[in-house]
């Protein structure tokens, strides 16, 4: 079975504490300390300037107003806030401690100035802080999930249940408590006290969060028919709860009641509230069963087209909707939705690369050199379209101008990184379809000394010295690294026994030549040509003939 996708721990977790505080932080404080007129003025012209979200400019004016007016709380409150948004916690807590030594009665500032302490690993002195305002006011709920993130951050979990019982004091026994409770336990290693205590909960307080729990449980101990007893419980509680339809479609899927499966999972799929990561990683994991996805191809369909109307506007979505129309063969489909999405997300880096990718994948060269020239327009440094724009250059026969956008690459590259060995290949590759081999083979020696082992570039050296007929027992010695490295590549197989039947070594040419039509080399006309060409020597002429025959089939397409 799948793994839940579904994270239904209650305790808020402790990288969504820094948004909390920002948000706090926008809310106005007292300004009762700043009394004078014409100080309150200068406040409030800065505060002003920080509504309108000119951060920059609202800084130094409240610094100042800090400095100046020694009673205003308020000021440093504004500063430690834009340092929050700044991302400088360390000048924040200073700012919050100017705040708290002005208005040491302060609840909403201690509060605050705690998660940032929590926030920067001061753990002890926020647990201090924490527990005081705790003792002044113990019906803040906020202050208790404060403190329980805090022990859960520290892994000490049994702190965090004496606070769970703290709460239920005030409180009772809730839903929120019991699956906090539960997950700690599950935390400390008691698994079946964990779900016993939630099923006694349930018995008391059902609800469809505590139902589908109970659900996951049993599902992840294959007990299927317990685990759908429980999700059915919790839709019909609530018919359009997320995690429960996931669940149970599970269960059916695994159950191989696939009728009931897709019904459910085209519901999953079409609801526009679940999120579209989870989907999106959920499809990832079904496509890994080729089996299933080819025995349910239609019904699959259905699900990636109601996972993409539910967000047409997710780019995630749309590039994985894309591949998988592409895998079908419907590419004009898979143009129009990364099309659609390149609309929705012009000054998207990623939109754009995700279109070129699918138009380079087409092989549609003149579209892919105009869509390169647009998306270069906004990112004139990305190396990747660059790279587009290089290949369909090159594609085109446009090889002067091939050689220019791959010169700019090089530029924007590392000295030693991938990048560059990879251009200063390509670099080789132009020259040479542009007849400039003295200069493609400058380029080859370049890339060579710089990674001695990258296989294109030893493949393309070698195979190009033996058309000339130059160097072939370095060109063998180049060749034979590239099918020890890829012993199954029909065009590096291809290249080795061409060298080989050039230095007259034809009967083991003709054993190389076989396995490259073995690994896909029937669908090349020149691989077929050279092993034909091989034939004809060792004087197999009727064999050579046959094979002849299949490249001049395959050109003629």
């Amino acid at each position: 079975m799948f793994p839940s996708i579904y994270n239904r721990f209650r305790i808020t977790n402790l990288s969504i504490i820094i948004p909390v505080i920002l948000f706090s932080l926008l809310l106005t404080p007292s300004l009762s300390n700043a009394q004078d007129k014409g100080e309150l003025s200068d406040f409030l012209t800065a505060i002003n300037i920080y509504n309108a979200g000119n951060l920059d400019k609202a800084l130094p004016l409240l610094i100042n107003v800090t400095k100046q007016q020694k009673k205003n709380d308020a000021a440093p409150y504004y500063v430690a806030s834009i340092y929050i948004i700044q991302g400088k916690i360390a000048e924040a807590i200073e700012y919050m401690e100017k705040a708290i030594a002005r208005d040491s009665s302060n609840k909403w500032y201690k509060s605050r100035y705690a998660s940032l302490l929590l926030h920067s690993g001061n753990i002890k002195e926020a647990e201090t802080i924490y527990r005081s305002l705790l003792s002044e006011y113990p019906y803040e709920e906020d202050l208790y999930d404060h403190l329980i993130d805090l022990y859960i951050k520290q892994k000490e979990y049994d702190k965090a249940l004496g606070i769970l019982d703290e709460i239920k004091q005030h409180t009772g026994e809730t839903e929120g408590i019991a699956i906090t409770r539960y997950n700690l336990l599950l935390k400390l290693g008691h698994r079946d006290k964990a779900i016993d205590y939630l099923t006694d909960v349930h018995n008391n307080i059902a609800s469809p969060a505590t139902s589908t729990l109970i659900a996951d449980h049993y599902a992840s101990e294959q007990k299927d028919s317990l685990a759908a007893e429980y999700y059915i419980k919790a839709l019909t509680v609530a018919p359009d709860y997320i995690p429960a339809t996931f669940g149970l479609a599970e269960i059916y899927r695994i159950q191989n009641k696939y009728d009931l499966y897709f019904e459910r999972i085209f519901s999953f799929m079409a609801n526009p509230a679940a999120s579209p990561a989870l989907k999106k990683d959920y499809m990832d994991q079904i496509f890994e069963n080729k089996r299933f996805v080819q025995t349910f191809l239609p019904q699959v369909d259905t699900i990636m087209q109601n996972m993409y109307k539910a967000h047409p506007g997710d780019s995630a979505i749309a590039y994985s909707y894309a591949v998988f129309l592409v895998q079908t063969d419907k590419n004009d489909r898979a143009r129009e939705v990364l099309e659609n999405n390149l609309e929705n997300h012009m000054q998207s880096r990623e939109a754009h690369r995700q279109y070129l990718s699918l138009i380079y994948y087409l092989e549609q060269w003149q579209n892919l050199a105009d869509k390169s020239k647009k998306a270069l327009a906004l990112f004139p440094r990305d190396s990747d379209i660059l790279q587009f724009k290089g290949i369909a250059q090159m594609q085109m026969g446009e090889y002067l101008s091939a050689a220019n956008t791959f010169e700019i690459i090089l530029d924007l590259s590392d000295k030693d990184s991938a990048l560059t060995v990879n251009t200063l290949s390509a670099l080789a590759d132009i020259h040479y379809q542009a007849g400039n081999k003295k200069e493609a083979f400058r380029y080859y020696r370049k890339t060579l000394r710089k990674e001695p082992n990258h296989i294109p570039a030893l493949n393309n050296y070698a195979y190009y010295l033996s058309l000339e007929g130059k160097r072939l027992q370095k060109a063998l010695e180049m060749s034979k690294k590239t099918i020890d490295a890829e012993p199954m590549n029909s065009t590096y197989l291809d290249t080795y026994g061409w060298i080989l039947h050039l230095k007259g070594y034809h009967n083991q040419a003709k054993e190389i030549l076989k396995k490259a039509l073995i690994y896909g080399g029937k669908e090349s006309p020149d691989i077929l040509d050279h092993y034909a060409e091989v034939l004809h020597t060792l004087k197999e002429y009727e064999l050579a003939q046959i094979y002849r025959r299949q490249s001049l089939k395959l050109k003629s397409k």
